[in-house]
């Protein structure tokens, strides 16, 4: 006996379901992979520290240390080089951050463009280290000193190899929409979710939705501030306000998922 052949307008459409259930079926047997944790930055501030022990972690993990603190006055900048010891692992990528600090009186905003020219050199200066892969600003820019620090970073840019990436430390609040940091040439800006005053939950409640334009991809935690790491960190940077040891490390890279 013969069986009746399908319809030719039936047949197609019974293949496409065949074929949709078995694309629906395959997407319920291979689980999405969890996203990969964060790259760890440890900030080295100035004090003696022995990192020698990340060797044995078996994580590649970057160091940010303090190189330098650069004091603006009205008349001239100061520069305080690190004094204090740092040992790393042969081999551990390393980034200079250099703090500036405006002394009472003094502005960015005031300084000319040739001050500002000098300051890039300066910074420029610094970061000619052969072992380092990016120079870190750190400077907490009040409003109206913003369109001086991006003249600064656009000087500096110049002055830096193409190869050497420019990051910048940023308050929470100059992370929102239409922020002045969309006109800064920098490669990374660093939010520091720490040491916020009576904002912090605020801040901390929409970093926990993720982290805004033009602050995503990396964040900075304080290890005796912890909190839950941000969705879509790609780089997380942590501040330990005591010297670094290999217990402190495996706490800051416990729960190490974004």
């Amino acid at each position: 006996m013969l069986l009746p052949s399908p319809s030719p307008l039936v047949a197609p459409r019974t293949r496409r379901g065949l074929l949709a259930t078995l694309a629906v079926l395959m997407s319920c047997s291979t689980p999405t992979p969890p996203p990969e944790p964060p790259r760890v930055v440890l900030w080295a501030w100035e004090r003696p520290e022995d990192l020698r022990f990340l060797a044995r972690t078996g994580r590649p993990v970057s160091v940010a240390f303090l190189r330098a603190t650069l004091a603006l006055t009205e008349t001239e900048v100061r520069e305080h080089p690190r004094r204090q010891p740092l040992h790393v692992p042969p081999g551990t990528p390393l980034r200079a951050t250099v703090r500036m600090e405006a002394h009472p009186g003094a502005s960015l905003a005031r300084y000319p463009p040739e001050r500002l020219h000098a300051l890039a050199d300066r910074l420029a200066t610094l970061a000619r280290l052969p072992e380092l892969t990016a120079l870190q600003i750190d400077f907490d820019a009040r409003a109206s000193e913003y369109d001086a620090y991006v003249a600064l970073l656009q000087a500096l840019r110049q002055k830096l190899p193409p190869s050497m990436a420019l990051s910048i430390t940023g308050l929470a609040s100059w992370c929102t929409p239409g922020s002045w940091l969309t006109h800064a040439p920098v490669d990374e800006v660093v939010p520091q979710l720490f040491r916020m005053g009576p904002e912090a939950p605020t801040w901390r409640a929409r970093f926990a939705r993720g982290l805004p334009a033009p602050c995503r991809g990396s964040v900075g935690l304080a290890l005796d501030e912890w909190q839950a790491v941000p969705p879509g960190v790609s780089t997380l940077y942590v501040f330990n306000p005591r010297p670094w040891t290999p217990e402190a490390f495996t706490r800051a890279v416990a729960e190490l998922h974004p």
